[in-house]
C-alpha cells in the first residue's frame, strides 16, 4: 500500500511538470510574470495549514533561514521555466536527477564524507545519462537547459538541506507557513521594476483566465509532497528516493496520452527514436540514483 502511496508523488509531480511547460510555452510571454502568479498561488495553502496545527513565530536564527529558503523557492523557478523553453519536458524532469549529485558532494566539501566506488559510478551514470540526452551530435553543442538545470538541482538542494535543519527546531506546519508567506512577499518586488510590472499587469488577463489550472497545479504539488512525506513515514529512504526518479518515466508517458487527447499543446518529441533514447536514458539515471542512495 505505501509504495502504491509513493508512486503517487512521481506521478502527480510529473503531471505538475507538464502544466509548468504549458504555462511557460504556450501561457506567459515572459518568466517572471509567470514566476510572480506561479509564487503568489502557493498562498492558498496557508489556510489548510491550520487542520494540522497552528504556526509559530520561530527564533530569529531560522526566521532568518526561512527567508533563505524562500528565496530559493522564487529564485530557482527562473532557470526552471527557462529550460523548459529549451527542451521537452521529460528532459528537464530528467535533469533534477542532477540534485542527486549535488548533495553528496557538497556533503564531501563540507563535512569530509568519503563515498563509495559504487557510488562515484552511480554519479557517472547520471552524469552520462543526462550529459547524453542533451548533446546535439549535430552541432556538438550541449544544451543551455544542462547549465540551466545543474543550477536549479544545486539551489533545491540547497533548499532540501536548509529546510532539514530548519525542521529540526519547528514542525513543518511553521516552516511551510513562513516559507509560503515568504515567497509570495518576495515575489511582490518584481513589481518594483517597471518593465516586470507592466507584463505582470497585461499578463493578468491569462492569469484570471487559468486560475483554476494554477490552483490544481498547486493541488497536484501539494499532494505529490504530502504522499512523499507519508511513504518516508513508513518505508525505506532509498525506496522512495528510487520510486521518486522515476518521475521522467511518467512525465513521458502522460505527456504522450496529453498529447491523444489535447493534441501537440505540451513540449513533447514523441518520435520512436527519441522515445527509446528517452527511455533509455531514464532508466539508466535510475540505476545511477539507486548506486548513489545505497
Amino acid at each position: 500500500m505505501y509504495v502504491l502511496i509513493a508512486f503517487l508523488t512521481p506521478i502527480l509531480h510529473a503531471l505538475s511538470c507538464i502544466v509548468d511547460a504549458h504555462f511557460s510555452n504556450n501561457i506567459f510571454k515572459k518568466v517572471p510574470s509567470l514566476v510572480f502568479y506561479a509564487t503568489i498561488t502557493n498562498i492558498i495553502i496557508i489556510p489548510f495549514l491550520f487542520f494540522f496545527g497552528t504556526p509559530i513565530i520561530p527564533p530569529l536564527e531560522i526566521l532568518a533561514i526561512l527567508f533563505i529558503i524562500s528565496l530559493i523557492e522564487v529564485c530557482y523557478q527562473i532557470p526552471y521555466y527557462h529550460a523548459l523553453h529549451n527542451i521537452d519536458t521529460s528532459i528537464v524532469v530528467a535533469l533534477f536527477a542532477l540534485g542527486e549529485v549535488t548533495l553528496p558532494f557538497l556533503a564531501y566539501f563540507i563535512v569530509g564524507e568519503k563515498l563509495s566506488f559504487l557510488q562515484y559510478l552511480g554519479f557517472g551514470i547520471i552524469l552520462l545519462s543526462t550529459f547524453l540526452l542533451n548533446f546535439d551530435s549535430k552541432k556538438f553543442k550541449l544544451n543551455i537547459a544542462f547549465v540551466l538545470m545543474l543550477l536549479v538541482s544545486v539551489l533545491l538542494s540547497l533548499s532540501a538541506v536548509l529546510s532539514k535543519y530548519s525542521l529540526q527546531s519547528v514542525d513543518f506546519v511553521t516552516v511551510v507557513f513562513w516559507i509560503a508567506l515568504f515567497a509570495t512577499s518576495i515575489s511582490l518586488f518584481l513589481l518594483i521594476v517597471p518593465q516586470y510590472r507592466s507584463d505582470i499587469i497585461s499578463a493578468f488577463p491569462h492569469y484570471k483566465k487559468k486560475i483554476k489550472l494554477f490552483l490544481f497545479n498547486e493541488i497536484l504539488n501539494q499532494t505529490g509532497t504530502l504522499a512523499m512525506i507519508i511513504a518516508l513515514a513508513y518505508l525505506p529512504v532509498l525506496v522512495v528516493e528510487t520510486i521518486g526518479s522515476s518521475q521522467s518515466i511518467f512525465t513521458l508517458l502522460l505527456g504522450f496520452m496529453l498529447y491523444k487527447i489535447f493534441g501537440n499543446r505540451f513540449k513533447e518529441n514523441l518520435t520512436r527514436h527519441d522515445v527509446v533514447k528517452k527511455l533509455i536514458s531514464f532508466t539508466f539515471i535510475i540505476i545511477g540514483i539507486y548506486m548513489v542512495l545505497r
